[in-house]
């Protein structure tokens, strides 16, 4: 029982380690990858590409930090009673910041990377907002499935 509990947290292992290997590149290396989503959404790059730079480093440190958020969830949903949901999520949440943190101290010693404060930030914003959707998915199925009984 105890195994099929540990293998709820194979899916943020997962993106854990997703996080670690995009955090490993470097600057130089990110960029070109931040550049073909920005060519594959708006064409050629134009004026306002380092806007759209932005919003698409952000975009993906927020929706990362999500999927961890909410697998992290998934995964404390096997442990304890059913009746400790704001645990789980505030859990999730700081779980999901102080991986972010990590990351950040990674990024400071890859060359063309920085150290930011305010991608911890949006980093656990995204962990609460995945922990947040995690936790509505499960109630809606929850309640599906005592509908069908």
């Amino acid at each position: 029982m105890k195994v099929k509990k540990l293998l709820r947290f194979i899916p943020a292992l997962v993106i854990m380690t997703v996080i670690f290997l995009f955090s490993a590149q470097t600057g130089d290396e990110s960029t070109v990858i931040s550049d073909g989503v920005i060519s594959a959404a708006a064409g050629e790059k134009n004026v306002g590409s380092e806007v759209l730079t932005v919003i698409v480093r952000k975009s993906a440190h927020f929706l990362e930090y999500a999927a961890l958020g909410a697998a992290v969830y998934f995964g404390l949903r096997g442990v304890g009673e059913d009746k400790r949901q704001g645990k789980r999520l505030l859990l999730s949440a700081a779980f999901g910041g102080l991986y972010a943190v990590s990351d950040e101290l990674h990024q400071y010693f890859v060359p063309g990377r920085a150290c930011m404060a305010v991608d911890v930030l949006i980093d656990t914003c995204g962990a609460m907002f995945g922990a947040a959707f995690m936790f509505l998915v499960i109630k809606f199925f929850d309640r599906l499935g005592k509908n069908d009984k």
